[in-house]
């Protein structure tokens, strides 16, 4: 009897804890957090005296929607997706450090403050046509911000960059201008080439005239005009004489 109490004692004061493939446990004994990060399995503990902290160190998907300025203090508003993972052999320096609620606690205010603080190195110019080299820099920061606490940013993703009404109403007009200007060009360049085909075509017309005229003899009108005679001569009253001369005397 007794040694089934001292059993049934024995159970009530162990628990079991499971980590599946990809996960990370950490024990604290008596509040003190052990310095190993334990692999997947099934582990046995006194839930009395110890805490067993699951940590789930595959790459994770966050995403925060912030407001910023740029350099020249034009109102920027940013999406984020960030892709981090906690790293498995010092998993327990977050909970350590941090605890369990680490998103929320750290993760997005880091991300908040490394994208204010690096939109404001760009003229908003520069934000639009150098979206790389901005997100270049935001991943940089991530990087050395969250290293502290043993969590590696892997990428960085802008998905969305929103500005003020205002400005954004600006930047359609002037793209507005500058289709406009675009299509005037064009217009341009079609009546300059219009124009030059028609002079081309007119040069060469008056080339061909010239030539046409540089090759009209006298003996080559007189060839034509005979290619064409029947041989009757006209028949006329007091009028100029022929220009080929035959003697009626000879028929």
């Amino acid at each position: 009897m007794k040694r089934m109490t001292l059993v049934s004692l024995l159970f009530l004061l162990t628990a079991c804890g499971q980590v599946d493939p990809g996960e990370r446990a950490v024990f604290a004994y008596f509040g003190k957090v052990d310095q190993t990060c334990y692999t997947e399995g099934l582990y046995w503990y006194n839930p009395l005296t110890s805490d067993m902290y699951e940590i789930d160190a595959k790459v994770q998907r966050h995403e925060v929607r912030t407001g910023g300025a740029s350099r020249d203090l034009q109102d920027v508003q940013m999406t984020l997706v960030v892709n981090y993972a906690i790293s498995p052999n010092k998993c327990h320096v977050i909970i350590q450090n941090v605890g369990r609620d680490f998103v929320h606690r750290v993760v997005t205010p880091a991300i908040e403050e490394v994208a204010k603080a690096s939109s404001a190195l760009f003229p908003v110019e520069k934000i639009i046509q150098d979206r790389p080299k901005l997100k270049a820099t935001i991943l940089e920061g991530l990087r050395v911000r969250l290293s502290q606490y043993e969590i590696d940013v892997h990428d960085v993703a802008l998905t969305n960059i929103e500005f003020s009404k205002e400005f954004s109403a600006a930047i359609e007009q002037k793209q507005i201008q500058e289709q406009n200007v675009q299509r005037a060009e064009f217009m341009r360049q079609q009546a300059v080439k219009e124009a030059e085909r028609t002079v081309a075509l007119a040069r060469g017309q008056a080339d061909a005239n010239r030539l046409v005229r540089e090759s009209l003899t006298k003996d080559l009108l007189t060839f034509k005009a005979l290619e064409k005679w029947n041989g009757e001569l006209p028949r006329v009253t007091g009028a100029a004489v022929p220009f080929i001369a035959i003697d009626e005397k000879g028929k």
